[in-house]
């Protein structure tokens, strides 16, 4: 057995049924004996595609992600979706190999370097004895560190031959954290004291699995819930739902939010959008739980950290709350539940839908009604994200990501193609602005090839829109902004999916019919108004 025939053995072991890349001759053999052996290989246009791919298809499954690319510029441009995941601490393999020992060898890069630069982590093969070992310890440190790793498996050894090898030693699970309960007694005593608590959710509360537990402090405390952007919807459907905490919480949750004096974050950064650079937690009590020892205090000071696993910090302080007795009134939450009742998104705004495009927040609240509540949404970044996560909602809250963790536009597509082969049985959604669509424009040939069911919603307003808005803002001609595209379903239908083009809130209702019989991608091309400024 050869070591590009091992490799492949071993990725099959470690249970790793599908592998995202671009073949060249630093993964070529090992990538067709992998399929030889069973495993998915999902070929993509580009190699930042391929990384992309895997960190969206490792949030949604809770998996290692691995991507594979040859070496030199193969492994340069997959640095902007690298760094996403690095940012997203999502767990990604990235296979590589180094050139040949050659020091002019015009493809030559440092690894180690370019890893270290994207800060993720960096492990080599050494030798083919050492393979599986090399192997096992990277997919270790992805799992312990949540973030990505490169490993170098240098071209020079994919056809020596290997000995025999040990088996596979898959990566043991991070043991859940639960802290003495000593270690509650500070977080407790605020909590306990607050009049106007607010329980705030994030990322970590998803993946976690704790929304059973948060719910039941919730109602301990009479507090209603809201989530960071990355938990969307996590508590859709409880009566005290407040939605989005930050600068997309709609008027009533903003009232409820500013009367409150204590926040109690559950695996939450508390970052800068959620906070509104801190002026939404001024003047109140925060404290934040959060499995990474790392994430306190990073963005905004807190009163009380308490490092722990969010499922068992949340049942631990409910516990503890029930034992001193704690009953507070109950009339805030209730008159709280009465209000959301009666609130309704569409009256939030004056829709601005005439001449020829629509208001982004109509056309999503009506693509919401439209399409299959089971969904898989997936969001690019950029200005329409204000018009969209607040209005297009997911039944799972594991089944929304954003691929805005470096703030790079253009990473949404790719991202949207791993989450479909993630979940081949279900609606995927692909939400990007008319800018990223055509930054990787390419890869959505990978889409139609590979027969996914993806619903590309391209908001296509003409132009880069924050940067449409900021040039009006300085005084600047914002035409400078705009663009001039061809039109996006012509060039869907060339590759071989299908589309339409919605001009009018009407065009939006054959979507339902659509969406029930995909068979392939289809183009979403909403047009927008670009000095419709639904940030504003």
């Amino acid at each position: 057995m050869k070591v590009y025939q091992a490799l492949a053995a071993a990725l099959l072991d470690h249970g790793a049924d599908v592998v995202f890349g671009l073949m060249g001759d630093a993964n070529m053999l090992a990538l067709c004996d992998y399929e030889d052996r069973g495993g998915r290989f999902v070929p993509t246009v580009h190699e930042g595609g391929a990384v992309s791919m895997a960190d969206s298809w490792s949030r949604m499954t809770g998996r290692v992600g691995i991507a594979s690319v040859t070496h030199g510029p193969a492994v340069s441009n997959t640095v902007t979706a690298l760094i996403e995941a690095v940012r997203s601490r999502s767990r990604v393999l990235l296979l590589t190999g180094d050139t040949p020992p050659e020091p002019t060898h015009f493809q030559r890069l440092d690894l180690a370097a370019t890893a270290a630069m994207a800060q993720a982590g960096y492990e080599k093969v050494h030798g083919p004895a050492s393979l599986r070992r090399d192997l096992d310890r990277a997919l270790r440190r992805i799992v312990a560190e949540n973030r990505p790793v490169l490993l170098d498996v240098p071209i020079g050894l994919l056809r020596e031959d290997i000995g025999a090898q040990p088996p596979v030693v898959r990566p043991t699970a991070r043991t859940v954290a639960v802290p003495a309960p000593e270690q509650l007694d500070g977080a407790l005593g605020l909590i306990a004291a607050s009049r106007r608590p607010v329980l705030l959710a994030g990322r970590g509360a998803v993946t976690s699995g704790a929304r059973a537990e948060l719910e039941a402090l919730a109602d301990r405390l009479a507090a209603p819930v809201a989530v960071t952007g990355l938990a969307k919807d996590f508590f859709r459907g409880h009566p005290a739902d407040l939605g989005l905490f930050g600068n997309l919480s709609h008027s009533l949750a903003s009232s409820v939010i500013a009367e409150a004096d204590c926040v109690i974050a559950f695996g939450a950064s508390l970052n800068s959008v959620t906070t509104v650079r801190g002026d939404l937690v001024r003047d109140k009590k925060v404290v934040q739980v959060d499995d990474d020892p790392g994430a306190f205090g990073w963005y905004t000071r807190v009163d009380e950290a308490v490092h722990g696993d969010v499922r068992a910090v949340a049942a631990a302080l409910d516990a503890a709350l029930v034992d001193a007795g704690h009953a507070p009134g109950r009339g805030r939450l209730e008159r709280v539940r009465r209000s959301l009742r009666a609130h309704r998104l569409a009256e939030e705004f004056q829709d601005r839908t005439g001449n020829g495009t629509v208001d982004v927040r109509t056309a999503m609240l009506r693509l919401d009604e439209l399409l299959p509540d089971r969904r898989v949404l997936v969001s690019d970044v950029g200005r329409f994200v204000v018009g969209v996560w607040p209005y297009l909602r997911v039944a799972d809250a594991r089944h929304f990501t954003s691929m805005g963790g470096f703030g790079s536009i253009g990473l949404g597509l790719a991202g949207a193609i791993g989450a479909a082969v993630a979940h081949p049985g279900e609606l995927t959604v692909a939400v990007v602005g008319d800018g990223g669509f055509m930054m990787n424009l390419a890869e959505f040939t990978t889409a139609v090839r590979e027969k996914l069911p993806l619903l590309v919603v391209v908001l296509n307003d003409g132009a880069y829109g924050a940067e449409h808005y900021k040039l009006a803002h300085f005084g600047v001609d914002p035409a400078r902004s705009l663009t001039a595209w061809p039109e996006f379903v012509p060039l869907a239908e060339a590759m071989g999916a299908h589309g339409a083009t919605v001009r009018d809130l009407r065009d939006l209702d054959a979507v339902a019919d659509v969406a029930r019989r995909m068979d392939g991608p289809f183009v979403l091309d909403v047009k927008l108004d670009p000095d419709v400024n639904v940030m504003a």
